[in-house]
């Protein structure tokens, strides 16, 4: 196998005229219509796509690159389909340069998409960003921590905060409030309520959790996260709380 064959496949199968066309799906694909064909020297463009050069001239090889893979695509698949009418050679061709038209257009059109919708759910201002951060941080401690303690009718919320501070050092409880300091080294308020002697029951909303936090020094501290839960444990966000979550730590505006 010589060089020439090595990197465009050429296997001496001369092209009839009437197929030497650009080839858009060369053009617009290159390495991934190369592999296809065997066109190794379409496999150039992957370095050119992450090594910058000065000025972006690592661009300007890609774009040369990409004109003559167009130019001579065509010749470099009839190696691997001499065999076609050109017909059905053309036809072939025709599908790459539909898909690879697609996929110039639609992919890019998710991303911005996707970069659309990831604005559209950032908060706000810094203070939503903070209470965003908060209620998502401790819905996934809660939902983590909880169900390992042992809760019935009879458990009083006093016993519920100190069966829940005696999960993590450094904590202390008063009354129903759990004091604890998280792994991100903010101290966390965790009150636990019960309004009558009954089960915790999630559809009665009868036990509920408020969580809160006071940044360091005491800077200032943000409107409680609320949550439901049943005698199994299970943790269910309040409608606010739950609007919360569902932004997250979103902080796009911020970069």
């Amino acid at each position: 196998m010589d060089l020439k064959e090595f990197i465009t496949g050429y296997k001496g199968k001369d092209i009839p005229p009437e197929l030497k066309e650009f080839n858009w799906g060369a053009f617009l694909l290159t390495f991934i219509w190369g592999i296809k064909y065997k066109a190794w020297i379409t496999l150039l463009a992957i370095p050119l796509f992450f090594i910058q050069m000065p000025l972006g001239f690592n661009w300007v090889l890609l774009f040369a690159l990409q004109i003559y893979c167009g130019i001579k695509g065509n010749e470099w698949a009839y190696q691997v389909e001499y065999w076609k009418k050109p017909a059905d050679f053309r036809k072939t061709q025709t599908k790459w340069a539909v898909t690879a038209i697609l996929l110039n257009i639609i992919v890019p059109l998710m991303i911005i998409s996707s970069i659309l919708r990831f604005i559209n759910k950032s908060p706000d201002n810094m203070l939503e960003l903070a209470q965003n951060a908060q209620c998502t941080t401790t819905y996934h401690v809660l939902s983590k921590r909880l169900p390992t303690i042992s809760i019935n009718n009879m458990t009083s919320e006093n016993e519920i905060a100190k069966k829940y501070a005696s999960l993590y050092s450094n904590s202390k409880v008063e009354i129903n409030t759990a004091l604890v300091k998280f792994k991100n080294g903010i101290d966390y308020t965790i009150i636990f309520n019960r309004f009558d002697e009954n089960q915790c029951d999630i559809h009665k909303r009868n036990c509920l959790i408020r969580a809160s936090y006071t940044l360091p020094m005491g800077a200032s501290t943000f409107s409680e996260c609320i949550y439901y839960f049943d005698k199994d444990k299970k943790i269910v966000p309040d409608e606010n709380t739950q609007k919360a979550l569902d932004k997250g730590l979103n902080i796009f505006k911020y970069l």
